[in-house]
Formats: C-alpha cells, structure tokens, sequence
C-alpha cells in the first residue's frame, strides 16, 4: 500500500482551492432531450463524506486513515440537481465539445435525417440507412444550436446561418472572439467550393457578423487527419494562434502545427517523438501560464467500469511530455461505478482544475438501494500533497 501512497502524491485539496466557480454542464438522455446545469465548485452540500469512501472493507482509502474503520454502509445522499434549462423538442444533439461565446453555449453540428435522393454528397460517405422503405439516411448536420446563459428559460436556439460543411461532434475554440470549429467531417469531403480552394477542414464564425468562412486546411492535410490534442496559445506573442497536434494514422511523431487567426496561415512548430496511445481520447487543453498545456483522457481497461484517469501535460517552452494517471476507483462508495465516457477537464486558477466524471450507483436489494442512481462527480486536482476530494451531485 506504499507504492499508492506515493502514487497519490502531487494532487491537492478541495480545501486548497481559493474562492468559488460555478460550472455548466449538459446532458442528454434522449434523442432530442437535452438538460443543462449549473454546480457551484466548491459546495458544502455535495461534499462527500468520508465514510461513504470507506463503506467497502476493500476501500483503497482505509489504509491512509489510521485508526478508522466503517463497515456499515453510509446514509449519504448526494446533492440533487435541478436543471436551469430542459429542452424535450428538437434541438442539439450530444456533444463533447460545446463552446462558450459571449455568454452563450455552442453545440455544433450532429446527425441529421435526409432523403438519399436529395443528398448526391451521400454516395460514398459514412451514413447509414434508417428507413429501408422510406430510402432514409443518417448523416452529419450543418445545424449551431446555442443557449443564451443570460436568460437559459428561453431555451436553445437554432442559428440562422448554419456551417458551410457537414460535421458529427468537430472540435470547437474560442479565440479574439469568434468561433472556430474543425474536424468532425466523418468521410465527406468539404463542399466542391471549399475542396478546389484546399479550405474546409476549419471555419470560423462570426457572432458580429453573423457570417461562417471556411480557412485553410492544415500543411499535408488527408481524411486521416486526427487531433492528439489542441489549444489556444496564450503568451502575448501567441495570442491569436492555435495549436492542432496531428497524431493521423502511421505518423511516430505528432506534429505539432500553429494556426495564427489574424493571417490566416499555418506553420509546422516541431515533431516530438511520444507514444501515441490509439485509445487515448482528443482533448480541448488547457494552456497554464502560457507554457504548459493540459487535458485528461479515459483509457479503456478491458472493461466498461472506468477506473483510471490520465491526466497529460506538455511543456511547449522544453518540449518535454508528461503523463499522470489518477485511479478514481477509491473514490467511488458502495454499488456505485464509472461510465465510460469523455472526462471533462477545466482550468479554475493557477494550476488547480476541476475534473468530472460520470458515475452510477447501482440498485442493491440487501442495502435497500432500490433504484440506479445517475451522479456527477466534480473532482479538484491541484498540484499539493493531499490527493483529491470529491463532490458528488445526483441528475434529476
């Protein structure tokens, strides 16, 4: 139990954290039914108790608390929620990358049902048929859908002006204002207009303007390009650039590629010789500092029951590459287990982020847990000596 010990170590308190957040988070439990909340971070009411870590005897917690021992299963009851918005009629679809611009949410894109016979960019692509009868498809949307935060009541809204190209869950960031919005295009090549011109793997909208203008694909771009991860760099010489690391298929190296928004150009930075891990996820990082980017990713374990957490980080002044994996396991109570799903990752202040992932607690007949129980579990990572605490909230 040593090796956990050290093993925990440069993850700080909940209590370390100065101040207070609030977050929004959305989720979708149907087709078109999409909820949206607000937690604060921190919050007393959800903080979770000690003895619903250690309710379990095999609790990895146990062995750091000395003189503690609870085998009766705790009486606690996470913090329910109430979403500030709940849309039950059509509207965004599931994302991982929604975008906050100007007080308003931003989901792009997502699957749209046309007829085939109206929709000669089909042939060829990745669709799939719904109604054998009706000659049906599903395929990736043009649609923006946004939330004003300012009044969330009035729902979520469809823009006017959709995107330029098709895209299924694009990676999206804000920079000097405007929305940039990449990949996500799923096998379908940009519009003729964008492909003769070597334009369409990126946009940008305008929320002044209310324009979309397709920018220039990246140095070697081809269908296999894929992100390792991206970020807005923030130094004042780098301000109004982006950075996109291509991980595609077949390349040892990721590229590290720069894409300045005021000339529209791109530049190849450097290559970096790291093990690419074809399950770790793309992230949106976090730039600290302005020299050091972060993001978090699942790995899968040969099992839906998520237990660890990779946490990555990379120097852009050294070039160094770092990785740190949080097992979340102890902090999971009795019956309760991780769904595999994207982690979601926040920069709070300083070097401290919030890290949120999605748990269940399962019904348990010999406890009197009669019902599943969906829970948020809102984790703050600081670089300390404590290992993390969590807050747990409960999905209405």
């Amino acid at each position: 139990m040593e090796e956990r010990v050290e093993e925990e170590k440069g993850w700080g308190r909940l209590d370390d954290l100065d101040g207070e957040y609030e977050i929004c988070i959305c989720s979708q439990e149907g087709v078109d039914e999409v909820k949206c909340y607000t937690i604060k971070v921190p919050d007393q009411e959800a903080r979770t108790p000690l003895s619903y870590l250690i309710s379990r005897p095999s609790a990895p917690l146990r062995s750091l608390i000395h003189g503690v021992q609870t085998w009766d299963i705790s009486n606690f009851t996470p913090k329910n929620l109430s979403p500030l918005s709940e849309t039950t009629n059509k509207g965004p679809q599931a994302t991982g990358y929604l975008a906050l611009l100007n007080n308003h949410l931003y989901s792009v894109g997502g699957n749209e049902e046309v007829l085939k016979s109206e929709c000669a960019e089909a042939r060829g692509a990745d669709y799939f048929i719904i109604g054998i009868h009706r000659n049906e498809i599903v395929m990736p949307g043009r649609f923006v859908w946004t939330l004003d935060l300012t009044c969330p009541d009035m729902g979520w809204k469809q823009l006017a002006k959709p995107m330029r190209n098709r895209r299924k869950d694009p990676k999206t960031i804000v920079v000097d204002g405007k929305l940039y919005v990449f990949g996500g295009l799923k096998g379908y090549e940009p519009i003729p207009e964008d492909r003769s011109s070597g334009r369409g793997w990126m946009e940008v909208y305008d929320p002044i303007l209310e324009t979309w203008k397709s920018l220039p694909n990246p140095p070697s771009y081809t269908s296999e390009f894929e992100c390792l991860f991206y970020a807005h760099l923030e130094l004042e010489r780098d301000k109004h650039e982006i950075v996109v690391v291509d991980k595609s298929e077949g390349k040892k190296e990721p590229v590290f590629l720069k894409y300045n928004v005021m000339s529209s150009t791109w530049e190849t930075w450097f290559q970096y010789p790291v093990v690419v891990n074809s399950n770790i996820q793309c992230g949106r990082a976090v730039v600290v500092d302005g020299t050091k980017a972060y993001w978090a990713s699942s790995v899968f374990r040969g099992a839906r029951n998520l237990s660890d957490v990779t946490v990555f980080g990379f120097d852009l002044i050294s070039k160094s590459w770092a990785y740190k994996d949080l097992n979340a396991g102890p902090f999971l109570g009795y019956s309760e287990r991780f769904i595999w799903t994207d982690p979601g990752f926040l920069h709070l202040s300083d070097h401290k982020f919030c890290l949120l992932l999605h748990s269940v607690r399962s019904p348990d007949r010999k406890y009197s847990l009669d019902k599943s129980i969906d829970l948020l579990d809102c984790m703050i990572i600081n670089r300390g000596t404590q290992p993390p605490k969590k807050e747990t909230t409960e999905e209405m």
